[in-house]
């Protein structure tokens, strides 16, 4: 059964909601399907605001976080 997730970032002074989610059998699927995507907003982010820690927030379909990782994991710059 599939579940719906939602990719929120996130900085301490605010907070870009995802509104749109992904469907996903688990939090590892979720995260893995998504890893392109999530990989190019964290790029972004770290160009545009450098002195900022950006945190990965996943929400479930119910609205519950189920993690909070650091954006800069899966920022393609951070693994060359």
């Amino acid at each position: 059964m599939f579940r719906r997730f939602y990719f929120d970032v996130d900085n301490g002074r605010e907070t870009v909601r995802d509104d749109e989610g992904v469907e996903a059998e688990d939090l590892e699927q979720a995260l893995s399907d998504a890893r392109a995507v999530i990989g190019e907003i964290a790029d972004e982010l770290q160009a545009l605001d450098v002195d900022s820690l950006w945190t990965l927030v996943v929400r479930d379909e119910t609205g519950l976080t189920v993690a909070h990782l650091p954006l800069g994991l899966f920022s393609r710059s951070q693994r060359k």
